[in-house]
C-alpha cells in the first residue's frame, strides 16, 4: 500500500477455500495486498454462504475468490461478484504429468476429478496419449470419501482434484497434485480486483446519491428496471412506514402500490398527481431513469403540497421586493423650483455612485421617492430596494426585522430561522426610515455592518457578508441628537456621507404647489396625466384647484405632499358642492372648506411640535441618568460616553433634577 494511504478505502476481497485451495488462496493473496484488503474465510458449502454473508453485513464486500464445488455453490446464493480459479489446458497437462510421475506399479492410474461432469476431450487426450486416466466427478463434502473410494478400487495411485478430495487422498496415503495452479490463482485474483473495483465505483455512486437526497426535505425513492428500491431517503422511509435499510431491494409497488411504478418503468414520461400516503395528501412525480439509451429505473419525488405553496408565496415575495415595491423614480419629484431642481440633480449624482446616503427633511417632502429614485437609477436598479420603518417597530422585533435570527435564538423564533432585511438586501438597496429613531442598542449593529459590510444574526456566531447600499432618512436634526447623546456620532458620519436635504412645500413656492397639485389631481381615475386638465371634461376641477390654492397662498403646509394629498382628495369629494349654479366656483364655499381643513391640520401640526420637543426632553434626561447609573457616577466617564463637555453634563444634571 502507497505510504499516507488508507486501507479502509481499498477495495474488500474475501477469499474462500478450506483445506489445501485455502492455504493456497492465502498465500498468494499476501502479494495483492497493496491493491486490496483481503479477508479469507476457510469453510465450504453451506457454512462459507453463511459466513460470507455474515462478513458483508459488517464490512461490505466487493468480490470474492472461489474455486471448484464449493465455490460454485457460494456463487449461486450470494448477491456479490465471484471470480472462479479456472482450470486451464497447460496447467492440467502440467498437474497430469507431475502425478503420473508419483504412480507406483501395483496402482499405475492417475485419477482425475472434477465437481463437473467428466470431459469428453480429455478422455480422447487419454486414448491418445495412453495415460491410463480415471475420471470422475463430486458434488460436495457428502460424497467425498465415497470419490476416494472409487479411485483406489480403480487402481489410481495419484490423484489431480480439488482441495477437498486432494487433502482426503494424502490422508488415505494416496500421492495428489492440485488441481489448480498458482498461476491460476494468480489470475482468478486480478479478475477479482477488477471486480471490485467496479463494484467500489458503483457503492461510491450510490452513496452519493443517497447523500443528496438525504439533503432533500421532499420523499425521494430510485427503482431498478424491475421496480425495485435501490435508494431513498429518511422522508420517503417515513412515508413507506419502515426502516430505511429494511426498503432496500423490496419492490416498491408491494410496499406502496398507490406509487404505482409500473407505468413509468415501461418509458412513460409520467407527470404530476395528488396521492395519499401515510395518511398524508402528496404530490407525486414520477421520471424514469435513463443511461446510455436504456430505461434502467425510475425516480419518485413525494413533496407536501404546503412546501410548494410557501415557496410560490417566497417566489412572489420577492418579485414584488424586487420589482413592484419600486414605484418611483427620480422624474417623479416634480418642481421647478431651484430647491427642487438642485435636489434632483444631487439625486442623479449620488445614483451613479455606491456610498451611503442620508436623505434629511420634513414628513412628506418625498425622502423615501428620492431613494427609490437614486436606487432605480444606479447599477443596483435590478436588484432588491427593501425599506424598513425604524420608528414603526419595537427595539427586539426591528432588530430580528433587520438581522434575521438562527433557530432557537429565541422563545417562538421560526424553524430554521429568518433571513434579515440587511441580507435579504444582497447586492441592492436598504432603505431605514426615521433612522433617527432607531434605539442605540440597535445603532452600534448597524454601524458594524457599514464598516465591516457583514451582518449577524441573532443567536449566532458566524458573521455572512454582504454587498448592500444603505440609504436612511430622518425628519429630525441628527447633529443636534448626536449633541444630546440621543444618536452615535460615528454611526451619524458613516451615514452621512452624502447628504441630500428636502425643502418642504412652503420654501417651494406657489408654483410646485400648484404643480403638484395638479400632477395628483390628473392620476386620479378618469384623468391622464399627460392630458392638460383644461382640455377634459373635468376643467372646472382645474378652476376649482386655482381657486383654492389661492386660497392658500400663504399656508405653511405643515404635512407638505401628503396634507396637499388630502387637500386633493377632499376637493374631489366636494366638487359638487363647490360650484355655483353656472358651474363656477363658489368663493365663499371655497373659503368655508379652506378653513375647516386648514384649521385642525395647523393646529394639529402645534400639537406634534409640542410633544415632540418634551418627547425629546424626557429622552434626553432618561438617557443622561442612564449613562451615569451605568458608571457609578463617575461624571468623566458619563462625559466621554455621551460625547459632551463637563458644563454639558452639569447643565442636563440640573435640568434632570429640575
Amino acid at each position: 500500500m502507497a505510504a499516507g494511504a488508507d486501507a479502509s478505502q481499498l477495495p474488500h476481497i474475501v477469499t474462500v477455500g478450506r483445506y489445501r485451495i485455502g492455504r493456497v488462496l492465502q498465500k498468494i493473496s499476501l502479494l495483492w495486498s497493496e491493491q486490496a484488503r483481503f479477508t479469507h474465510v476457510a469453510a465450504s458449502f453451506d457454512e462459507a454462504v453463511a459466513q460470507v454473508q455474515a462478513l458483508n453485513q459488517r464490512q461490505p464486500i466487493d468480490a470474492l475468490v472461489g474455486a471448484g464445488a464449493s465455490g460454485a455453490w457460494v456463487r449461486e446464493r450470494v448477491d456479490i461478484p465471484v471470480s472462479m480459479v479456472e482450470v486451464r489446458g497447460l496447467d492440467l497437462l502440467q498437474a497430469l504429468r507431475q502425478a503420473k510421475l508419483q504412480v507406483s506399479p501395483e496402482a499405475p492410474n492417475v485419477g482425475l476429478v472434477s465437481f463437473e461432469a467428466p470431459s469428453p476431450i480429455v478422455a480422447q487426450f487419454d486414448q491418445l496419449f495412453g495415460l491410463g486416466l480415471v475420471q470422475m466427478a463430486y458434488q460436495g463434502p457428502q460424497d467425498a470419501a465415497a470419490c476416494i473410494q472409487k479411485l483406489q478400487a480403480a487402481g489410481v495411485g495419484a490423484v489431480v482434484a480439488p482441495g477437498l478430495i486432494s487433502d482426503l487422498a494424502e490422508q488415505a496415503g494416496m500421492p495428489s497434485v492440485l488441481l489448480y495452479s498458482e498461476k491460476s490463482v494468480h489470475q482468478a485474483l486480478g479478475d477479482a480486483l477488477l471486480l471490485a473495483r467496479h463494484k467500489q465505483v458503483e457503492r461510491d455512486r450510490h452513496r452519493r446519491l443517497e447523500t443528496v437526497i438525504g439533503q432533500l426535505q421532499d420523499g425521494v425513492v430510485a427503482v431498478d428496471e424491475q421496480g425495485r428500491i435501490q435508494a431513498l431517503n429518511a422522508r420517503m422511509a417515513l412515508l413507506l412506514g419502515a426502516e430505511l435499510q429494511a426498503l432496500h431491494g423490496r419492490l416498491l409497488d408491494e410496499v406502496a402500490p398507490v406509487l404505482r411504478v409500473a407505468q413509468v418503468l415501461q418509458g412513460d414520461e409520467g407527470g404530476e398527481e395528488v396521492v395519499q400516503l401515510a395518511m398524508r395528501t402528496l404530490v407525486l412525480r414520477r421520471a424514469p431513469i435513463w443511461e446510455n439509451g436504456r430505461l434502467t429505473g425510475a425516480l419518485l419525488v413525494c413533496r407536501d403540497p404546503a412546501v410548494i405553496q410557501s415557496a410560490d408565496r417566497s417566489l412572489r415575495a420577492n418579485r414584488s421586493q424586487r420589482g413592484a415595491g419600486v414605484r418611483w423614480r427620480l422624474e417623479d419629484y416634480v418642481g421647478e423650483s431651484p430647491a427642487t431642481q438642485r435636489v434632483r440633480q444631487l439625486a442623479r449624482q449620488y445614483a451613479a455612485t455606491e456610498a451611503t446616503v442620508l436623505i434629511l427633511g420634513e414628513s412628506g417632502t418625498g425622502k423615501e421617492l428620492l431613494a427609490q429614485g437614486m436606487h432605480s437609477a444606479s447599477r443596483r436598479a435590478g436588484q432588491p430596494f427593501l425599506a424598513v420603518n425604524c420608528a414603526a417597530l419595537s427595539e427586539s422585533l426591528l432588530e430580528s426585522e433587520l438581522f434575521g435570527y438562527d433557530e432557537g435564538a429565541f422563545t417562538g423564533a421560526r424553524r430554521g430561522g429568518k433571513t434579515g432585511l440587511i441580507e435579504a438586501a444582497h447586492t441592492g438597496t436598504l432603505f431605514l426610515d426615521e433612522i433617527g429613531d432607531m434605539p442605540l442598542a440597535l445603532q452600534s449593529r448597524l454601524l458594524r455592518v457599514l464598516q465591516e459590510r457583514e451582518v449577524l444574526r441573532v443567536g449566532s456566531t458566524t458573521p455572512v457578508p454582504v454587498d448592500v447600499r444603505v440609504m436612511a432618512a430622518t425628519h429630525a436634526d441628527l447633529a443636534a441628537q448626536v449633541e444630546k447623546g440621543l444618536f452615535r456620532r460615528d454611526l451619524y458620519y458613516r451615514l452621512a456621507v452624502l447628504r441630500l436635504q428636502t425643502s418642504p412645500l412652503r420654501e417651494r413656492g406657489a408654483a410646485d404647489v400648484a404643480l403638484l397639485a395638479r400632477r395628483r389631481l390628473a392620476s386620479r381615475p378618469g384623468l391622464k396625466d399627460e392630458t392638460p386638465l383644461a382640455s377634459t371634461p373635468h376643467a372646472a376641477l382645474d378652476l376649482l384647484l386655482q381657486a383654492m390654492l389661492a386660497h392658500a397662498a400663504d399656508y405653511g403646509w405643515p404635512g407638505n405632499v401628503r396634507e396637499l394629498d388630502n387637500w386633493v382628495e377632499r376637493l374631489l369629494a366636494c366638487q359638487p358642492h363647490l360650484c355655483d349654479a353656472q358651474g363656477q366656483p363658489d368663493a365663499a364655499r371655497l373659503a368655508e372648506v379652506f378653513v375647516e381643513c386648514a384649521a385642525p391640520i395647523a393646529a394639529a401640526a402645534t400639537v406634534s411640535k409640542t410633544r415632540l420637543k418634551d418627547s425629546s426632553r424626557e429622552a434626553e434626561r432618561q438617557r443622561v441618568l442612564q449613562v451615569l447609573q451605568s458608571v457609578g457616577g463617575n461624571q468623566t466617564r458619563a462625559c466621554e460616553i455621551l460625547g459632551i463637555s463637563r458644563a454639558t453634563l452639569w447643565r442636563r444634571m440640573k435640568a434632570a433634577v429640575e
